[in-house]
């Protein structure tokens, strides 16, 4: 019966978001957690594959970059931590300087100031109506317009 109702409202507000019931929740849950698990297991594959690519093609560079020694002075873990926080240092100091810059150069003593005058200073950005659907329930229902879509697309070309 929610279900219905909810087709019901969504057919009614077309062009406006999807009303979630509570029973769609549990399902979103699980395809969050998916979508996370495969992204993070192709980072860790993909970090893995490059470090046992890195020790495939010189394994003496590979251990020696390791540990310290007399040659070298400085693991190469220890160098990377110490190469990325300089890096982090300077990229927050530059953001940080860039974004003092532009507020004094404005004159703005707040944000809702900020907001306004560089709203009144960029071009406004026209926006066009959604010419396909976006209210979709679950992933499976936005796969299968997509393929519906690009079935459409293809026999159209055909003919």
């Amino acid at each position: 019966m929610e279900r219905k109702e909810a087709n019901a409202v969504n057919e009614h507000h077309v062009g406006k978001p999807a009303i979630h019931t509570t029973s769609q929740f549990p399902s979103r849950i699980k395809e969050s957690v998916f979508l996370a698990t495969v992204a993070g297991m192709s980072i860790l594959g993909g970090f893995g594959m490059t470090i046992a690519m890195a020790k495939r093609k010189d394994p003496h560079m590979f251990v020696k970059g390791l540990l310290p020694s007399r040659e070298v002075p400085e693991s190469g873990g220890s160098l990377a931590m110490r190469a990325l926080g300089w890096g982090t240092l300077y990229s927050v100091a530059g953001v940080g300087s860039i974004c003092f810059v532009v507020w004094k150069l404005l004159g703005v003593q707040n944000l809702n100031e900020f907001r306004e005058k560089v709203g009144s200073v960029l071009p406004r950005i026209p926006k066009k109506e959604n010419p396909g659907r976006g209210d979709f329930r679950t992933l499976r229902e936005l796969l299968e317009y997509i393929i519906e879509e690009d079935t459409k697309k293809k026999s159209a070309k055909e003919s």
